[in-house]
């Protein structure tokens, strides 16, 4: 998906995501979801929520995706399934 600027949205409405730590961030290095995605605010486009209810909007590049670790029977299907692929 893109937003009205061309730029692409990767960030989906309940994604886990991680404000990246920099100068200008007081809440760097905290963890949250992204509650609503608004292209046309002004103050970011990513409205992230915090476990302890504060909100607070950022740009893509203040962001960091938090993706869980594969149990591993995950990756023991994932691992089958691309074997299956392989002898389309």
């Amino acid at each position: 998906m893109l937003e009205k600027k061309g730029i692409a949205i990767d960030l989906r409405i309940g994604n886990d995501v991680r404000v990246r730590r920099s100068w200008c961030s007081s809440l760097g290095g905290c963890s949250g979801v992204v509650s609503a995605i608004d292209p046309s605010d002004p103050y970011g486009m990513y409205l992230i929520q915090f476990e302890d209810g504060l909100q607070f909007r950022c740009e893509r590049q203040g962001l960091e995706l938090v993706v869980a670790p594969c149990t591993f029977p995950e990756r023991i299907f994932r691992a089958f399934v691309r074997f299956a692929r392989s002898f389309r």
